[in-house]
């Protein structure tokens, strides 16, 4: 069985990329712990708590407020927050076991792009005899602040579930007797989540790289983030042999790999 944390990012006018953190059940508690120990030198040299979202465009962009004290905040600047996405994923490769692959096409429905996704990881899982449980971000329905009536958390639990209804139906969609990728989609909130977080932060670097080296894919002017693609560069070890620097790119006609 593999845990499998998923992102995306990409231009929404011209294309989306899927990143997949793909973890061995039995090497679940290794990578997390690999993770928190990054961030916990995070908060030693930056006053980065590790409670704290590690939020991959407001990092690379300049925004949000991730430290302690304004003192702390007002030093964590470009060249301090490059530093800080490389500590995190090279923690997070150098000091654990999993596997790492991106998946996109020139698609603007993010349900089309899922789907395709879905048929490509179910591929990915027949060749391995493995099974995969998906956890998405996107809303979990649940008040974590436990400030809401009843009325509000109800309110809260059906937007959940209606935003997450699209990615539901393609799993069940599937043949039940074949299929590989089990349950539905698990909606994680990337706040709450230390692992979205990770994956956030690698399709956030994967999309400009691949939008670096493939500029007749996306077209349009363009300035990518070096630090982002530097942070990377930290996962490469875990990156498909056969992939384009981490990246599976679908043709509008291509089907998975058999």
């Amino acid at each position: 069985m593999h845990l499998c944390y998923v992102d995306d990012s990409g231009d929404p006018s011209r294309g989306k990329l899927l990143t997949a953190l793909l973890i061995r059940d039995v090497d679940w508690s290794h990578v997390l712990d690999a993770w928190l120990t990054g961030r916990e030198e995070l908060h030693r040299l930056f006053g980065v708590h590790k409670r704290r979202e590690l939020h991959a465009n407001k990092l690379f962009k300049g925004r949000g407020q991730f430290c302690d004290s304004p003192e702390q905040e007002a030093a964590f600047t470009g060249s301090s927050r490059a530093t800080a996405a490389r500590i995190a994923l090279s923690h997070l490769s150098k000091r654990s076991s999993f596997e790492l692959v991106t998946v996109g096409a020139a698609e603007r429905s993010p349900h089309v792009m899922y789907a395709r996704f879905i048929a490509w990881l179910e591929d990915w899982a027949a060749l391995r005899d493995t099974r995969v449980m998906i956890f998405y971000d996107g809303q979990h329905g649940l008040d974590e602040t436990g400030t809401l009536d009843a009325k509000e958390r109800h309110e809260l639990w059906e937007r959940a579930l209606r935003a997450s209804g699209p990615y539901r139906d393609v799993h069940r969609s599937l043949e039940l007797s074949t299929r590989r990728i089990v349950e539905d989609v698990v909606m994680q909130d990337s706040r709450y989540s230390q692992l979205i977080q990770a994956a956030d932060l690698i399709a956030y670097g994967a999309y400009h790289k691949h939008r670096q080296t493939n500029p007749d894919v996306w077209g349009g002017s363009f300035q990518p983030s070096h630090a982002a693609i530097a942070a990377y560069m930290q996962t490469s070890a875990h990156w498909p042999a056969d992939s384009d620097d981490g990246v599976h790119w679908l043709s509008p006609t291509q089907e998975p790999p058999a």
